[in-house]
C-alpha cells in the first residue's frame, strides 16, 4: 500500500440530511489521490461545540470501521468558514474542500478568499463517483489555464480522460488568446502523458461553462472544473455570480471550482 500524505481532503458536514453524500464523495477523492479524510465541523457556542464533536468523533468511528484502509481524523473550528479558510490551509494542510452543492451561497465567500479547490457534490449515484471523464471548459481568461493543475490530477491519479472544451470566438484579439490557453493544456497534459483531447465547444468564452455543463450528459462527463470569476461586478451582485448559477444546474454532475484570484495550493505526489 502507498503511504498517505499527510495533505487533507477536508469534508464540510453540517448534518443535514445530504451530508452523507458529501462524505462518500470525499473519501471516493482521499481514497483516490492517497490524501488524510477528515470531518471538518463548525461551531458558534460552548454547547455546539460539544454536540459537534460528539457527533464527529462518532461519524469518523465509524467510517473508519467500514473503510478501514483509509486515514481518517476529525477537526471542529470556531466561527465560520469564511474565518477558516486560510487556517484550513495554513494549520492543517487541506488541499481540497469538498461539500454539498446547496451550500455553493453560503460559502462563495469563503471560496474567494481560499487558495484550494471546492468541489461541490450532489448524490452519489456510481455514475459520478468515477471521476473518469473529466470536462474543462476553456475561455480566454488568463483564469482558465489555473485549471490545468488539477485536471492532470485526475489524469495522473486516476487515469481520467480530460476533455478540454474550447469555446468559439469570433473577435479575433479574443480568439488568439483563446487558442493559447489551448496550446497551453495541451503542452503542459502532453508533459505529464496525461490521456486528454480537444473538444470544440459552441458557446462563446462567457458561455463555455454553460454549453459545457448542458452538453455533460452527452460526452459522459462525471466532474466539470473550471475557473471562477476573475472580478465581480455590480450586475453580478444583483443577479448572482455565474458559478452559483452553474453549481445550482449541475444536478449530480460534481463541480470543481478554482479561485483565479488566489495562488493555488498544490498537491504532493
Amino acid at each position: 500500500m502507498q503511504p498517505v500524505s499527510d495533505q487533507k481532503i477536508i469534508v464540510l458536514c453540517d448534518f443535514s440530511e445530504q451530508m452523507n453524500e458529501v462524505i462518500v464523495h470525499g473519501a471516493r477523492m482521499a481514497d483516490m489521490l492517497r490524501k488524510e479524510l477528515c470531518l471538518f465541523g463548525l461551531w458558534k457556542n460552548k454547547l455546539q461545540k460539544t454536540q459537534v464533536q460528539e457527533k464527529l468523533v462518532d461519524l469518523s468511528r465509524g467510517l473508519k470501521n467500514r473503510l478501514p484502509e483509509l486515514q481518517i481524523s476529525n477537526l471542529i473550528l470556531k466561527n465560520t468558514l469564511e474565518r477558516n479558510i486560510a487556517k484550513l490551509v495554513d494549520d492543517y494542510n487541506a488541499v481540497l474542500l469538498v461539500l454539498h452543492q446547496s451550500l455553493i451561497g453560503a460559502t462563495l465567500k469563503a471560496f474567494r478568499e481560499s487558495s484550494i479547490a471546492f468541489l461541490y457534490v450532489c448524490g452519489n449515484s456510481q455514475e459520478y463517483l468515477q471521476y473518469k471523464n473529466v470536462l474543462v471548459p476553456v475561455d480566454y481568461r488568463k483564469a482558465s489555464k489555473e485549471t490545468s493543475l488539477w485536471a492532470s490530477y485526475f489524469g495522473r491519479f486516476n487515469k481520467a480522460l480530460i476533455q478540454v472544451v474550447y469555446a468559439r470566438e469570433t473577435n479575433k484579439e479574443d480568439e488568439a488568446k483563446l487558442i493559447r490557453n489551448v496550446g497551453f493544456f495541451e503542452k503542459f497534459l502532453n508533459s505529464l502523458h496525461v490521456r486528454h483531447q480537444l473538444v470544440a465547444g459552441k458557446s462563446s468564452s462567457w458561455g463555455i461553462c454553460k454549453g459545457t455543463l448542458n452538453r455533460s450528459a452527452e460526452w459522459k462527463g462525471d466532474l466539470m472544473i473550471f475557473s471562477g470569476s476573475s472580478s465581480i461586478t455590480l450586475l453580478d451582485l444583483l443577479i448572482g455570480l455565474p458559478e452559483k448559477r452553474i453549481v445550482l444546474r449541475a444536478g449530480n454532475l460534481p463541480i470543481m471550482l478554482i479561485n483565479p484570484r488566489e495562488d493555488i495550493c498544490m498537491m504532493c505526489d
